[in-house]
């Protein structure tokens, strides 16, 4: 007898900066039966907020119900546009948002794919790729019109304008299809820092190179990067593929690592069971061991980068001021004030802030110095001590009274 097969799906990822951006405002999920990838945009800390809320949000979406997956997405889009409203740093932030996800309610093995934006959903089956989702940019509107051609599409200077984000309005319109998968397909979720740098045709390649979806999603990565890795690049890659059926008929893993990174290699596994064995998918609730970067160490990453720079600027600013007030009030001068000659502490004329103060009052009145020595007073300029500027001012009185000081 034939023992019973069931379906077992295994993926891998990997993510990566690019060559040019500074930061990677992509996100992703993947874990039994749920599958997310996420581009964020608005600004070097927006995007990458935006991006994480909106895949913590689907993340908690129960497993296998069309109906709460698509309340998450809901969930999420009301999320990330409160918290833009909320923290004004982030206005303007939003995502774009798609996922794949075992469907367990359906009727014999079907996935469910939610999309908002331009990140992308393909199956490859039979050596054919297939785009499942629809860009929802305005040049991807272009396109569908006939107005223009996919070659025109990918030198449009308004290639990269949304007409769908999460985030970006109370409420978004979220596409929704359901899917067959076979023994043999291959799935990949996608941001468009890998379509923008390979085409339909290079991604095929890749995919029909290897069986093991983690090296393949890196692979993917590596080459958008060397087609130029003008942005972040994230790709997950899902395998549908036949197992046999165990007596417990219960989810098991079939791997131990997965990774994030471009760096690192792995993939999961979990069985599902098959049509033909005469039963729906089962997913079971278990903790799931890919470790998520969390909405709240981003807060608290983003806070305390803000308080270090806070820091830094407050004592780079007092130390300025320190200086400033130090140098404006070092040394002294000879000045005139109410027609009197006076020695002044400070800077003549002050410096920002810092007013020169009086230091020492004469009765020397500048209407009874010769021309010589006020000539000589307006050029006596900046002195270092008190006893030097009062040897200066004792000049002015030797002058005056023929020699005889302080009469």
């Amino acid at each position: 007898m034939t023992r019973p097969s069931r379906l077992r799906l295994s993926w891998g990822g990997a993510t990566d900066q690019g060559r040019v951006r500074a930061n990677n405002q992509d996100a992703m999920h993947a874990d039994w039966g749920l599958f997310v990838v996420a581009d964020g945009m608005g600004g070097h800390q927006g995007g990458e907020v935006a991006a994480n809320l909106a895949v913590r949000a689907v993340a908690k979406a129960e497993r296998g119900s069309i109906s709460d997956l698509r309340n998450a997405v809901v969930d999420a889009n009301r999320l990330v546009h409160e918290t833009a409203i909320a923290q004004p740093e982030l206005h303007g932030m939003g995502t774009t948002l798609t996922a794949l996800a075992v469907d367990q309610h359906g009727e014999g093995h079907q996935f469910v794919v939610f999309n908002v934006g331009d990140s992308r959903v393909y199956r490859y089956r039979d050596n054919q790729l297939e785009q499942l989702t629809e860009d929802h940019s305005y040049v991807a509107e272009l396109v569908r019109r006939g107005e223009i051609d996919d070659e025109a599409a990918s030198v449009h200077p308004y290639r990269n304008m949304l007409t769908r984000a999460i985030g970006v309005h109370p409420e978004v319109e979220i596409d929704e299809l359901l899917v067959e998968p076979a023994v043999g397909d291959r799935f990949v979720l996608c941001s468009d820092g890998l379509t923008n740098e390979l085409d339909d045709s290079a991604i095929a390649e890749q995919l029909a190179n290897t069986e093991d979806p983690a090296a393949v999603a890196k692979a993917l990565v590596a080459a958008a990067n060397e087609h130029g890795g003008r942005d972040n690049s994230t790709v997950l890659v899902v395998d549908v593929q036949a197992g046999p059926l165990t007596e417990d008929n219960e989810l098991r893993e079939v791997a131990e690592d997965y990774s994030t990174d471009l760096g690192d290699e792995g993939d999961k596994g979990l069985d599902v069971p098959d049509h033909a064995a005469g039963k729906d998918f089962e997913m079971k609730p278990r903790a799931s061991t890919i470790k998520q970067r969390s909405w709240l160490y981003d807060q608290v990453r983003i806070s305390l980068g803000a308080a270090v720079v806070t820091l830094v600027l407050t004592v780079t600013t007092a130390a300025m001021i320190i200086t400033i007030g130090w140098y404006a009030r070092s040394g002294y001068h000879v000045d005139v004030v109410a027609n009197h000659v006076v020695i002044q502490k400070g800077r003549a004329g002050g410096l920002l802030w810092f007013e020169p103060t009086l230091e020492q009052w004469t009765e020397i009145q500048i209407s009874e110095l010769s021309d010589t020595d006020q000539s000589r007073l307006a050029n006596s300029g900046h002195m270092s001590t008190l006893n030097e500027a009062q040897s200066f001012v004792a000049t002015l009185q030797t002058d005056q009274f023929g020699g005889e000081v302080g009469s």
